[in-house]
C-alpha cells in the first residue's frame, strides 16, 4: 500500500517525566499505535477545535460510531450461528433501597 501523503515533517518536544507517564498512559488506553500517533492524533485534534472544526469532529464520530454499530451487528450474527438464535433475557429492575434512619 503506497503512502498517498508521506509524513517527511519532524516535530519534537520535551516532557517532564511526570508528563511523560501520564501521556504513555493515556496512549495505552487510548489504543493507538504508538506515542507518535497518540501525539499526532492529539495536536491534529487540537488543531481542528482551534479551527471550529467541532462539526468535523462530530461527522468523525458519527462515522466511528456507524462503523461500531456495522461491527456489533456482524459479532451479533455470529454468535447467532455459535449459539442459535439470541432472545435477551428480561432484565428486572432492582427496587429502591431504603435508607436506615
Amino acid at each position: 500500500m503506497s503512502v498517498l501523503k508521506p509524513r517527511n515533517r519532524l516535530v519534537n518536544f520535551r516532557l517532564s517525566e511526570e508528563e511523560f507517564s501520564a501521556m504513555k498512559s493515556a496512549c495505552e488506553k487510548s489504543g493507538a499505535r504508538s506515542l507518535s500517533d497518540f501525539a499526532r492524533g492529539a495536536v491534529l485534534h487540537a488543531m481542528t477545535e482551534a479551527e471550529g472544526g467541532a462539526s468535523m469532529t462530530l461527522v468523525r464520530l458519527d462515522g466511528v460510531v456507524t462503523t461500531l454499530e456495522s461491527r456489533v451487528e456482524q459479532l451479533l450474527r455470529l454468535l447467532e450461528g455459535v449459539q442459535g438464535p439470541h432472545t435477551p433475557a428480561p432484565v428486572e429492575e432492582a427496587a429502591p433501597e431504603v435508607a436506615a434512619h
